[in-house]
């Protein structure tokens, strides 16, 4: 009997003499599409709060994927602080292939546009809500990250599906078939540079340009779709890697880190999937008292999936006003459900872990908490500090 739970060898290219054997990639197919399976029938009969959290976790996890990969290392770590506009990006000593206000632009414009309804809304709101700098667009890249989107569309046209084959993820093998015919995506040669030194010449090889493989992650799923058309439009991060777009690959082989990639990619959304619904119970239970028309679970779940935001951000993601978001974000404070912070003397608000919902056997006689009179008070500091800054802005308006 095959060993389904068995992991994916790893091919280098030319280092077999003969291809991979077809036990070997049924294995690691039947692995991958149990897991497709399963993923695909949790989002046929999601609740709209579910799929609202884990398209919001999906959107960061799409961002930070694309950044990592064009040359922003750790890009998990200060995403929060970059997309907040409280730190730069730091790329002064990394050698990126494009900007990545660019390509995190580009991403939010086509993530906005999905065909699926809970993942388009969650788009949009965090786009309304992006505050990093841009100015890290004084290059223009070659070529520019919409252009990586158009090629990779251009691809999806080029497949064609066998009648008779019965492996659900076809289109990602032939996705990737494609690819590494294409100039815009397979892996480039290094080429040496050589330097002329006092000793003698010296040979470098220089370090390749990344491509840009996101671009394949986004419509790997709508790949899938044109064969599928019950599947759910999601971009697929992590679906293309750059060691399965090799020529040297035998066939077999090239399968198998094909479907090995697929299923480590859908455990990530699942996970991401068992995340939002755990959240989301949690909270519907801290909220319960809330009006049904109040937009605290939405922006709750937006923190949780996305991650912090800065007051103005919430203003602009839900369209509500400063005394809006000041109540949105009293009642999850009060409800344990998130938290006021400082960073570089701005406002932050966060979602707290799960663990910190408040205990409702000892809540107050009157079956509320009181609100911590700090993180109101910073607050009102922030909104102070916003008003200000926007009476100057008038004034110096006014006087011209």
């Amino acid at each position: 009997m095959m060993n389904f739970d068995a992991p994916s060898p790893m091919y280098h290219p030319l280092q077999s003499d003969d291809d991979a054997s077809i036990e070997e990639v049924m294995a690691v197919r039947t692995r991958a599409s149990l897991a497709w399976g399963a993923l695909q029938g949790r989002l046929t009969h999601v609740t709209p709060g579910v799929a609202h959290h884990f398209c919001c976790g999906l959107v960061r996890l799409t961002l930070v994927d694309a950044l990592a990969q064009i040359g922003f290392p750790g890009a998990d770590i200060w995403f929060s602080s970059w997309f907040s506009g409280l730190e730069p990006v730091p790329g002064s000593t990394v050698h990126a292939a494009a900007p990545a206000s660019l390509v995190a632009g580009t991403l939010l414009s086509e993530l906005s546009l999905s065909h699926w309804g809970p993942l388009a809304d969650a788009a949009v709101q965090i786009r309304a809500a992006a505050r990093f700098d841009t100015g890290d667009r004084h290059d223009a890249p070659s070529p520019a990250p919409s252009s990586a989107v158009e090629e990779a569309a251009k691809l999806l046209k080029l497949l064609i599906f066998d009648p008779n084959e019965d492996w659900p993820l076809e289109a990602l093998d032939q996705l990737h078939t494609e690819a590494t015919r294409s100039p815009h995506f397979a892996p480039a040669e290094r080429e040496p540079q050589r330097l002329d030194l006092a000793p003698g010449p010296v040979a470098i090889e220089q370090r390749t340009r990344a491509m840009p493989l996101w671009a394949l992650d986004l419509v790997a799923v709508p790949a899938i779709a044109r064969r599928h058309p019950g599947t759910r439009p999601l971009p697929f991060p992590g679906a293309v890697r750059a060691e399965a777009l090799k020529t040297e690959l035998w066939p077999r082989e090239r399968a198998i880190l094909v479907a090995d990639a697929a299923s480590k990619a859908v455990a990530r959304l699942s996970d991401l999937f068992d995340t939002a619904y755990s959240s989301v119970q949690i909270m519907k239970v801290a909220v319960s008292g809330l009006r049904s028309t109040s937009r605290a679970p939405t922006l709750y779940r937006i923190l949780s999936g996305f991650g912090p935001l800065r007051p103005i951000q919430i203003e602009r993601a839900l369209g509500v006003s400063k005394n809006g978001v000041r109540d949105l974000v009293a009642a999850l404070v009060k409800a344990g459900l998130a938290e006021m912070t400082t960073q570089r003397h701005q406002a932050v608000v966060r979602a707290t872990p799960p663990r910190h919902a408040p205990d409702h056997a000892s809540a107050s006689p009157c079956g509320t908490e009181a609100i911590p009179d700090t993180a109101i008070a910073e607050f009102d500091t922030a909104m102070a500090d916003i008003d200000r800054l926007l009476a100057r802005s008038n004034a110096s308006i006014s006087e011209e």
